[in-house]
């Protein structure tokens, strides 16, 4: 006898949608590593030409070249600043995909032991009409014993 699960289709769904998030939240991770690495490269990008200004600056600097190093100080400022907001906002999707991932579990979670209480009251009922049918067999064997035929 085969166990039927009315709502499995259901929890092969919410599986898949468990499995769906894991997969998304991996990207969400390698966006916000990206992200990461993006900034402190700006950052290296960025003390490096202030190192470069300021030994330029001991030797003297003529202004063209100075006004270069500038606009290019607030270009990598912006910039810098720009990929911090794209890093933020990685973060704040790495977490909500967290969340929703902790959701879905939580849902397979449910869908999995309702499934077990299920399969245990199919086994006791099935036990049940077993011992029954055991029962009835061993009255009727009582009841109608088989004649031994003499010999």
């Amino acid at each position: 006898m085969r166990f039927p699960f009315p709502l499995q289709a259901l929890l092969n769904w919410k599986r898949h949608a468990e499995e769906i998030s894991h997969i998304r939240l991996g990207d969400k991770i390698t966006r916000l590593k990206t992200k990461e690495k993006e900034i402190q490269q700006c950052a290296k990008k960025r003390i490096a030409y202030d190192e470069e200004l300021r030994k330029k600056s001991l030797l003297g600097i003529k202004a063209h070249e100075f006004v270069i190093y500038k606009q290019f100080d607030e270009y990598s400022r912006a910039e810098l600043l720009l990929k911090e907001i794209e890093k933020r906002e990685a973060s704040r999707e790495l977490d909500q995909e967290r969340e929703e991932l902790i959701a879905r579990t939580k849902e397979r979670k449910i869908f999995e032991k309702l499934k077990e209480k299920r399969l245990k009251s199919f086994l006791q009922q099935a036990e049940k009409i077993e011992q029954k049918s055991n029962d009835e067999m061993t009255v009727m064997k009582y009841k109608f014993p088989t004649r031994v035929k003499p010999s």
